[in-house]
C-alpha cells in the first residue's frame, strides 16, 4: 500500500503583520540609502578629482574586491584602509610601484592618522622609482614624497615617526641640512606620553634622533651645535644608565652612550687637526691646520689645488660619457645634475589628485667616483623616455664637487666648509653665502665674518629650541663647479659638447629634488 503523504497547511500570516513586515523592510532599505550617502560624502570628499585620475586608479581598484568598496560605506574607514594598505604591500612585492601611489592617497583619505603608510609612501617615491640601472631614482618624485610627509605631520602632531622621515629624506636624499635640522628638532619637541614613552620622557623621540640632528649639523659645518647636541644625549644617556644601576637591558644604552663620547670627542680632535697648530694627532703631522698645509711640496700654507678640469661627449643619443681629472685623494665624488633649464620642482596641492608627475621634465641626479685623481662614467639616459623626456630646449649640468659631503678624511685637508681647498682656475671655485648653508667661522682668511670659534664655547641648548650661538654661522661653503648650458641637439649626439658650452655658474636656489 502506497504511503501516503501528510500535506502541512501553509503557515499564514496575517495581514496586518506582512503590511508592517514591508513597512520595515522599506524603512531599514531607506535608512542603508541614507547612511550609504551620508558616509559617502564623508569618506570621499575628493570622488571628483579621483574621476579625473584615470589610468593608475583604474589599475590599483580594478581588481578590488566588493569589501574595499562597501567598508567605508558602512563607516568602517579604518578597516578598509588596512585592507588597501595589505593590497599595497601586495603591489610591492609584485613589483607594480604604479598601482601603489593611488592606493597611498585614498588608504590616506580614508584614514589620516596613519602615519606608516605616510612614511612608507614617502620613502616610496623618493626611492623606489628608478632608471633602468635602478640606481637613479626619479627626482621628480621628492615634491610629492615631501608634500605627503607635511600632511601626515599635520594630521599626525603627536608621532615623531613622520618628522623623522622628512628630516631623513632631506639629510639623506635631498641634502637639504637646514630643513632637515628643523624636522629633527620638530620630532625630538614632539609631545611625550609618560605611559607609553617612558624611556624618552620628557621627549617625544629617541637617542637616535638626537644622533641623527648632530650629524646633521656636522654637515652644515656647525661644529659647536653638533657638540651641543652630543652634550645633551650624553647627559640623557648617563641618566639612564645610572637609572638602571648601570645595566641595560639589551645593551643598547650602553652602545649610545659610548657613540655619543666617541663622536663628541672626534669633532673636538678634527676641529684642532683642521684649524689649528695644537693638539693634532696622527691625522696631522704638520705644524699648520689641515687646511693649510702647504700644497705640493711647497713650504707656502695655503689651500689644496685641485685643478678640475672635464670633457663631456655624446656617444649615442642620450648616454653621456663624463670623464675628468680632480686633483684629490681617493674617495673624493663629483656630483652630476643635468635638469631642463628651467626646471623648477613640481608643487602638489594634496587636496587635488596628488602624485602625478610633470612628463615634459627631465633632471637627472648622479655621481662618480675619483681614483687616482681622475674620473670617468657613462650615464645612460636613453632606456628611460618616460623618466628622461628632454622635452625642453635647453638643459644645464652641472659638474660639482661639494667639501660638506665628503669623506672625512678629505674634509681633513679641505675643511667642513671647503676653507683648504682651490682651483688654479677661479671660474670653477663658487661661494655659497645662502644663509641656510652657512657653518661657523673657524679660521681667519677663508670668508666668513666676526670672531673665530674659540673651541671651547658651547652654545645653550635644552633640546626643545635650536641652539643659541653665541658664534653665530657665517662661514660660506666653498665649492667647485662647472656648469654647461647644453641644446637638445648636443643630448641627442646631432651636435658636439665643447668648452665654448661652459657658463657661469652659479647657486641654484634650495628646493624639493635639488641638491643645495
Amino acid at each position: 500500500m502506497a504511503a501516503v503523504t501528510e500535506k502541512r497547511p501553509a503557515k499564514i500570516i496575517p495581514v496586518d503583520v506582512q503590511r508592517r513586515g514591508r513597512g520595515l523592510i522599506v524603512f531599514i532599505v531607506i535608512l542603508l540609502i541614507i547612511a550609504g550617502v551620508v558616509q559617502h560624502k564623508a569618506v570621499d570628499p575628493y570622488r571628483k578629482q579621483l574621476d579625473k585620475t584615470e589610468r593608475n586608479e583604474a589599475l590599483a581598484l580594478g581588481g578590488l574586491n566588493s569589501e574595499f568598496l562597501l567598508l567605508p560605506l558602512l563607516g568602517f574607514r579604518e578597516a578598509a584602509a588596512g585592507l588597501l594598505w595589505v593590497r599595497c604591500d601586495e603591489f610591492f612585492h609584485s613589483g607594480d610601484y604604479d598601482a601603489i601611489l593611488p592606493l597611498v592617497r585614498i588608504i590616506t583619505w580614508l584614514d589620516p592618522h596613519a602615519a606608516n603608510v605616510y612614511v612608507t609612501g614617502a620613502w616610496h617615491m623618493a626611492y623606489n622609482f628608478t632608471d633602468s640601472t635602478g640606481e637613479r631614482s626619479d627626482r621628480r618624485y621628492i615634491a610629492p614624497s615631501e608634500a605627503l610627509l607635511n600632511e601626515g605631520i599635520r594630521n599626525n602632531p603627536r608621532i615623531y615617526d613622520v618628522k623623522f622621515e622628512k628630516g631623513w629624506e632631506n639629510f639623506d636624499k635631498i641634502k637639504n641640512y637646514a630643513i632637515a635640522a628643523e624636522a629633527f628638532q620638530d620630532a625630538i619637541n614632539t609631545p611625550a606620553n609618560k605611559e607609553v614613552d617612558s624611556d624618552d620622557y620628557p621627549y617625544g623621540a629617541p637617542l637616535k634622533v638626537w644622533h641623527i640632528l648632530a650629524h646633521t649639523y656636522e654637515r652644515m659645518g656647525r661644529i659647536p651645535d653638533a657638540i651641543a647636541v652630543w652634550d645633551q644625549a650624553i647627559q640623557i644617556s648617563t641618566q639612564r644608565l645610572k637609572q638602571r644601576g648601570g645595566r641595560t637591558k639589551d645593551f643598547a644604552d650602553f652602545e649610545l652612550h659610548q657613540a655619543e663620547l666617541h663622536n663628541r670627542a672626534e669633532d673636538y680632535q678634527r676641529y684642532f687637526d683642521r684649524y689649528t697648530s695644537i693638539n693634532h694627532d696622527h691625522v696631522n703631522t704638520s705644524p699648520y691646520p689641515g687646511v693649510e698645509w702647504p700644497f705640493g711640496g711647497s713650504s707656502k700654507p695655503g689651500p689644496w689645488d685641485v685643478s678640475f678640469s672635464a670633457t663631456v661627449t655624446v656617444k649615442r643619443p642620450k648616454v653621456l660619457d663624463i670623464k675628468g681629472y680632480f686633483n684629490a685623494a681617493d674617495g673624493a665624488r663629483i656630483d652630476v645634475l643635468l635638469e631642463d633649464w628651467d626646471y623648477k620642482p613640481h608643487i602638489v596641492n594634496n587636496t587635488t589628485t596628488a602624485f602625478a608627475v610633470d612628463p615634459n621634465q627631465t633632471i637627472m641626479m648622479d655621481s662618480i667616483a675619483v681614483r687616482k685623481a681622475e674620473f670617468e662614467r657613462e650615464i645612460d639616459m636613453s632606456k628611460d623616455p618616460k623618466m628622461y623626456s628632454f622635452a625642453h630646449e635647453y638643459y644645464r649640468l652641472v659638474l660639482s664637487y661639494d667639501p660638506r659631503t665628503t669623506a672625512p678624511h678629505l674634509q681633513d685637508r679641505f675643511g667642513w666648509s671647503g676653507e683648504g681647498m682651490t682651483d688654479s682656475n677661479a671660474a670653477h671655485v663658487v661661494v655659497d653665502n645662502t644663509p641656510e648653508m652657512l657653518g661657523t667661522k673657524m679660521i681667519d682668511g677663508f670668508g666668513g665674518t666676526g670672531p673665530n670659534w674659540d673651541g671651547k664655547t658651547i652654545p645653550v641648548w635644552d633640546g626643545h629650541t635650536p641652539p643659541r650661538d653665541v658664534y653665530p654661522p657665517s662661514q660660506p661653503r666653498r665649492l667647485i663647479m662647472i656648469t654647461y648650458k647644453l641644446s637638445r641637439d648636443q643630448i641627442l649626439g646631432l651636435k658636439p659638447i665643447t668648452d665654448k658650452d661652459i657658463v657661469p655658474n652659479q647657486i641654484m636656489p634650495l628646493g624639493p629634488g635639488q641638491e643645495p
